[in-house]
């Protein structure tokens, strides 16, 4: 069965960069400059990426650790709504200070957002009649991990077992990753418009 491809608009909330190498921690700024093959100007994530463990189908297939890949990592983005209903989950008071999951952009208007899929165009713009030269592409979900929990758990030191609970609670709302598609800035504030693909469930019988 397929699915007809289509538009959803929202805003970009924030814009942030990760500054230090090996930190999940990332840091609210006004602008964000993206580059096409590289990633998010000053972000630890840009450039040459290597395979690590996770790269589980790699590893078995025989190519060993440090092998040079793509970086589908590129960008990290989460939604503003899917924070919220991690907070709740996780019984924290206020929202989720921006920054705790790495993320390069907190965006808000976009239902379902960790569910958009593979190949879906991200465009911005700051008004109706300036279209910006940034576009983004939805590569895969972003798996959750211990480590924003932990983040978020020293932001929250009275909120017991944060960082254990928080895989669980982000879990299909932890945001999505993916790769720059046309070089370009990013401003808070900035409509962005999803560009939904034609969709349909590959069948192989």
């Amino acid at each position: 069965m397929e699915k007809e491809a289509f538009e959803l608009r929202g805003r970009v909330e924030a814009v942030l960069v990760a500054h230090t190498f090996g930190s999940v921690v990332s840091t609210q700024v006004k602008k964000i400059q993206v580059i096409r093959g590289h990633g998010i100007r000053g972000d630890t994530h840009a450039g040459t990426r290597l395979q690590d463990v996770r790269e589980e189908a790699l590893r078995k297939f025989g190519f060993s650790k440090g092998t040079e890949i793509a970086n589908y990592r590129e960008f990290s983005a989460v939604s503003l709504e899917e924070l919220a209903e991690i907070a709740t989950m996780l019984h924290i008071p206020e929202r989720i200070p921006y920054g705790c999951l790495g993320e390069n952009l907190v965006v808000s208007g976009i239902p379902k957002f960790t569910e958009l899929p593979t190949g879906t165009m991200l465009f911005f713009q700051k008004s109706l009649a300036e279209t910006r030269m940034a576009v983004l592409v939805v590569w895969a979900e972003n798996m959750p991990c211990r480590w924003p929990g932990e983040a978020i758990q020293s932001k929250f030191p009275d909120v017991q077992d944060i960082d254990r609970f928080f895989p669980g609670a982000a879990f299909g709302k932890r945001g999505v990753v993916g790769s720059v598609y046309v070089s370009g800035n990013i401003s808070e504030g900035d409509t962005i418009i999803a560009c939904v693909p034609q969709q349909c469930i590959y069948d192989p019988t």
